[in-house]
């Protein structure tokens, strides 16, 4: 997941993520080879704090309480259907989300040129896999990153907002400097510029322990990319500063990458990858910035099933539903 903060007063400063714990193996998952290869706002990885191994049936992650809310657009998906032999998630019905409110002073962030979207497929993405050595480790997080702007490159094309890829770099140790102050982060964005983003020593520890975490992390660092260049960013630092923003930020990124991760052809989703996929749900920390547990699972959730970016939209909800 990520955080963000701007620099500036001490109550706006940035909440570093906390270091990793070790973690066990999770379950394994069933991977599609694919192709190998303003403000200055900053996002980071969130950590995880263990792994609980799921067997059996994956475990169905409970709805916060929702306000009364209006039949949400959708449009079909960019990625084909599944034929009537393939693998589906389990039936789910999920609540539509409010509309936005133009009275709100979220209203720049609740309504935005994403929210009619289909999920955008990543296609030609590198084959998910536990990095052996660094060097494949930083490979792995480029190519991944590469692929996910060079799907969505179109899409901004489309919309008329810049499609620069926004620059990757890795450093030593638990932090770095960057256009947005120094940080400590397992991994990091900068909305500086057209954005840079900043993977550490912190986040190379997490991906030799499960498989998808590369694509989970950049897939969620990407999303506050998506954040910035949409103008959910700019709409947030607008308001006074508060948690209650941090988290609708992050547990927005953290729908998007599960979208994401559900519309990556290099992965083939089955009951083992929905496994893995909820043990993260249920190991990511939980520190009253980046969600409760069950916020968490709710969102990493519902990202899986959403038909439009707009089904990802924390900032239409009431505040328990971000709690």
């Amino acid at each position: 997941m990520m955080w963000q903060a701007t620099p500036g007063p001490a109550d706006d400063a940035a909440v570093p993520r906390h270091a990793a714990e070790p973690v066990t193996a999770a379950p394994p998952v069933a991977i599609r080879v694919g192709a190998a290869a303003v403000s200055l706002t900053v996002v980071a990885a969130l950590a995880v704090v263990g792994w609980s191994v799921v067997t059996g049936s994956p475990r169905q992650a409970a709805e916060p309480a929702r306000p009364p809310s209006a039949t949400p657009s959708a449009s079909p998906s960019v990625s084909p259907a599944p034929g009537p032999d393939e693998w589906r998630l389990p039936e789910r019905t999920w609540a539509p989300l409010p509309p936005a409110d133009p009275a709100s002073p979220l209203y720049g962030a609740q309504s935005t040129a994403l929210d009619a979207l289909s999920p955008v497929a990543l296609e030609g993405c590198p084959t998910p896999t536990a990095p052996v050595g660094e060097e494949q480790w930083r490979l792995a997080v480029a190519q991944q990153w590469t692929c996910v702007h060079a799907s969505w490159a179109p899409v901004f094309a489309q919309l008329g907002w810049p499609a620069d890829q926004p620059a990757l770099e890795f450093f030593a140790g638990e932090g770095t400097d960057s256009d947005c102050g120094y940080l400590e982060a397992p991994a990091f964005y900068c909305a500086s510029g057209s954005g840079h983003v900043y993977f550490g020593d912190g986040h190379y520890a997490m991906a030799t322990a499960w498989v998808l975490s590369v694509n989970e992390m950049v897939n969620h660092e990407y999303g506050h990319h998506l954040q910035h260049l949409s103008g959910v960013t700019a709409a947030k630092l607008q308001s006074p500063h508060s948690a209650e923003l941090e988290r609708r930020a992050e547990l927005q990124a953290t729908c998007w990458a599960a979208t994401m991760t559900m519309h990556n052809t290099a992965l083939a989703f089955d009951d083992a990858a929905l496994a893995s996929w909820m043990a993260r749900l249920d190991t990511m920390l939980v520190d009253g910035v980046h969600g409760s547990r069950e916020s968490i699972r709710y969102w990493g959730t519902r990202g899986l099933y959403a038909e439009t970016l707009g089904d990802c939209n924390t900032w239409v909800v009431a505040a328990d539903a971000v709690d």
